[in-house]
């Protein structure tokens, strides 16, 4: 598809934005105490990078009501200033979003916030009625914000509506049970947020950029698409914005506003351009959209003024550049996961990404920084899966000569047989880029070429990586129970997952057992497979909930609403396999007596435990050749963000004059 939208200017009340591509605001961890040289250099990579209007991720506007960056003290005036003067001259416009949580977040201190009414948020959390005076003063709040962000030199700011956040908590007859002017009719709940937008548009004037973002609720009854459009007919008609930022869903169902591998781009559409529908003003829409074809797409169909990519821009940050000067193909894919994102907040409250290693380190890791030295290594890598692969690209950039030897037909590893499991065939996308890469830098790609000691050796390399990965465990050792020896594990219809992957059309029986101790998605990919064959399937972990790794990605909850549709799924949290028998397996509570086990029905049996490193080749060469390094599952198997990102780093710190 020819690109022409896309890179068409647009003005926003008197902000001209160079394009039509939006990074909407999304934590990152990176403003810790307040805003830094990381959190500069992370959104200075996306200005390079060509994006057009970046909106600054939510930030609390008073201390009743807790988020990483605060704006309600002068010290945020000199930050935006310093990034502000890093940004400007490349012309990607900065807005910010004003915020406050209402019923989900504590206050400053860690006591309970203000909100609406009594009535409990998602997380659980009390807060504290808010008063008529209360009221007031949070009023004042989001005004004294908006005023601190233009003194600070941003270009505008955006009002957070939805999401469930304090006033979507207003707007809804569920949390607003007020009986106060500001309770009662949608007329009565939607009076503060009205105020509010009136009196920051009359504090910082019409030629300020203000908007707002609004959704409707995935709760059945929250607040609908026709409230949303009724109220932003109303602040439209008084002139309170310049722009809507449209998104859908709230903390009811969070794999909604951060749509995740199984959802098509766009997929928020069916509610977001229902409610922009009615505005005249600059609309910005959101959902999933990897590519500029895919905005191109929806900006041609007239359903919004311009698209938001934040996740796609976390992947590669050059995504717009690289698009208009070398292709689609030029950008690094992102995969939908949510695992270094959404789920690096939640475990390390920091924002990472699976598929790039350099986010939230650009000021020091960014791959602009990366030199090619004046005199090149060899570099051997063994193994070409994404870690291989990622390690022989950063090298070739870095100027070295690269030779990657693959034992078997095909780059890619772990991720071909994964990517054929039930909606994982988006992490292909990542190994296609890096093969495509590795290819276009020169390396020489020996397919098909077992690597032993002597091998390497003979090779003459100055450096040799070594990314041969892992294999199953197939002993059925348990993490809860080490000391337990399953009877019976075996038997031939004990399978690993890559058995039962590389197999599709076998005969499984009418009924699988699955233990799974790692808690990562593939539980629930095999889980999957098996019931898409009509296949019952137990599952069992130790774990005190399914799948806890994959829980902080949001993918749970739609993969879990597709079993229960599938039919035959059930849960054994808290259990050990202790038996495999030819067509049962006996199970117990791990808390349970020694002789309180059960027995279920197991045609098949397919263990997803540790797997076990390949390693020899590195034990082997590490006394022998003076640089050997060992990266992704060889040193120990995790998951994908580890091993592309070790492979990178190794490449990066090469012993070789100008590595950075």
């Amino acid at each position: 598809m020819a690109l022409s939208r896309v890179f068409e200017p647009i003005k926003i009340g008197n902000v001209e934005v160079p394009n039509r591509i939006v990074r909407t605001a999304h934590d990152t961890g990176f403003a810790k105490p307040h805003i830094n040289d990381d959190f500069i250099a992370y959104h200075l990579a996306r200005a390079k990078g060509g994006c057009g209007l970046t909106i600054l991720e939510a930030s609390s506007v008073h201390p009743s009501s807790k988020l990483d960056v605060a704006l309600f003290g002068d010290e945020i005036i000199p930050g935006f200033k310093r990034l502000m003067s890093a940004i400007r001259p490349y012309g990607m416009r900065v807005f910010q979003q004003l915020w406050h949580g209402g019923n989900l977040y504590p206050d400053f201190s860690g006591g309970p916030p203000w909100a609406v009414s009594d009535v409990p948020g998602y997380w659980g959390l009390v807060g504290r009625p808010m008063s008529t005076p209360d009221v007031e003063e949070l009023k004042e709040s989001f005004v004294a914000a908006a005023l601190k962000c233009r003194e600070g030199g941003l270009d505008g700011i955006e009002v957070h509506a939805c999401h469930g956040y304090i006033f979507h908590q207003f707007l809804s007859p569920y949390y607003n049970t007020r009986e106060d002017r500001y309770g009662g009719s949608f007329e009565n709940r939607s009076r503060f947020l009205v105020e509010t937008m009136r009196a920051i548009r009359a504090t910082v004037g019409n030629d300020y950029a203000v908007g707002i973002r609004m959704g409707a609720s995935e709760l059945p009854g929250g607040v609908s698409e026709n409230e949303n459009r009724q109220l932003l007919r109303q602040l439209e008609f008084e002139g309170l914005i310049d722009f809507v930022d449209v998104s859908k869903g709230d903390y009811y169902r969070m794999d909604t506003m951060v749509g995740s591998m199984q959802n098509a781009a766009g997929y928020e559409l069916s509610s977001t351009a229902d409610i922009a529908s009615v505005a005249t003003v600059p609309r910005i829409v959101t959902g999933r959209f990897r590519t500029l074809e895919e905005a191109e797409q929806v900006l041609r169909e007239g359903v919004a003024d311009l698209v938001s990519m934040v996740r796609a821009q976390i992947a590669d940050p050059d995504l717009v550049r690289k698009t208009r000067e070398h292709g689609p193909d030029a950008v690094r894919p992102c995969l939908g996961c949510n695992q270094g994102c959404i789920g690096g907040l939640f475990r390390t409250a920091r924002m990472g990404c699976a598929v790039n290693p350099t986010v939230g380190l650009e000021a020091t890791f960014s791959e602009d920084l990366i030199r090619r030295g004046a005199h090149p290594r060899k570099v051997l890598v063994v193994g070409g899966g994404p870690s291989g692969m990622e390690a022989a690209r950063v090298a070739a950039l870095s100027g070295h000569r690269v030779v990657l030897a693959e034992a078997g037909p095909a780059l890619g590893g772990a991720v071909n047989l994964a990517r054929t499991a039930p909606w994982l065939q988006g992490l292909g996308d990542i190994t296609q880029w890096l093969e495509q890469e590795v290819y276009r830098l020169g390396v020489d790609v020996r397919l098909g070429t077992y690597v032993d000691g002597e091998a390497a050796l003979a090779e003459g390399a100055d450096d040799i990586i070594v990314a041969t990965g892992s294999i199953p465990r197939m002993d059925g050792f348990q993490l809860a129970n080490p000391s337990r020896k399953v009877t019976g594990i075996g038997l031939p219809h004990v399978l690993s997952s890559i058995d039962l992957l590389s197999q599709p059309n076998r005969n499984y029986g009418k009924t699988a057992l699955v233990l799974d101790t790692t808690g990562h998605y593939e539980g629930l990919a095999v889980s999957e497979f098996l019931l898409r064959k009509q296949v019952a399937v137990t599952y069992v972990t130790q774990s005190v909930s399914l799948t806890p790794y994959v829980q902080t990605t949001w993918r749970d909850v739609p993969t879990l609403e597709r079993f229960y549709k599938l039919g035959g799924f059930d849960q054994r949290l808290r259990h050990e396999l202790v038996e495999v028998r030819p067509d049962t397996c006996v199970v117990r509570a791990l808390q349970a007596g020694v002789d309180q086990l059960s027995e279920v029905p197991a045609d098949s049996v397919v263990l997803i435990t540790q797997n076990t490193p390949l390693r020899s080749l590195f034990d082997e060469l590490r006394t022998i050749h003076s640089s050997v390094h060992l990266v992704g599952d060889a040193m120990s198997p995790r998951d994908l963000q580890v091993a592309i990102a070790e492979g990178h780093r190794v490449a990066r710190n090469l012993s070789a004059a100008g590595q950075v």
